[in-house]
Formats: C-alpha cells, sequence, structure tokens
C-alpha cells in the first residue's frame, strides 16, 4: 500500500483536531489506524536502509575488532622495543666499565693512557 494525498490530508485534519481536543472517539480510532498504515510505509520504505546500515555497522564492527587487535600487536611490539632499548643501555654501562677497567689496569702495568685506536 502506498500513502495517498487523500490519507495525508485526512491524517493532518485528524492530527489538528486532536491537538484542539475536539477529536471523537470514531476519529480517534481512525487516527490510530492511519498512524499504524504511516507506520507500516515508513517501515517498508526505510528497510532497505536500515538493512544497509546494519551492514555497514556489522563491516565497521569488524574493522574495529580489526584495528583494536592491530593495536594491541603494535604495543606488545613497541614493548620489546623499549625492551630493546634498555638492554642495550645496560650492555653499554656495562661495555663502558669494562672498558674503564681495562684503562686503568693499562696505566697501572705502563704508567701510560691506554691511546684510544680503532681497536677498543
Amino acid at each position: 500500500m502506498e500513502w495517498t494525498i487523500e490519507q495525508q490530508v485526512l491524517f493532518d485534519t485528524l492530527r489538528a483536531r486532536q491537538l484542539a481536543g475536539t477529536l471523537t472517539t470514531e476519529e480517534q480510532s481512525c487516527l490510530a489506524e492511519l498512524t499504524a498504515q504511516l507506520e507500516a510505509e515508513e517501515a517498508r520504505y526505510l528497510a532497505p536502509a536500515t538493512a544497509r546500515m546494519r551492514l555497514e555497522q556489522a563491516a565497521l564492527r569488524e574493522q574495529l575488532a580489526a584495528l583494536q587487535n592491530e593495536n594491541e600487536a603494535l604495543s606488545r611490539l613497541m614493548h620489546q622495543q623499549e625492551q630493546l632499548a634498555a638492554d642495550a643501555r645496560q650492555w653499554l654501562a656495562q661495555f663502558e666499565q669494562r672498558r674503564q677497567q681495562i684503562q686503568q689496569t693499562y696505566m697501572r702495568i705502563t704508567g701510560q693512557a691506554l691511546a684510544a685506536s680503532g681497536t677498543l
């Protein structure tokens, strides 16, 4: 069924009478029936758009889940990278400590400073 101009005019008239408080019981029933018809017509008209929106929402939910998973994986990777940098700083500190020990031992043995070279 398609909503007609006559139905719209009748609906508007009954709504105006309802707002004015002059609607009879019979007119109230007619308005309720027209309202139900209008709502059914709107539901049929909107059904394809509603279905399309549901599909889009499902696709967006899937995309969101994928992005959240990717975000979690990147977070774990960043943590690994931060741990690697911390390990590198610790190794460098140990390396510097050993280099200083070697220089001090060399100085104690030879009385000279160990010359900087490409080997140390």
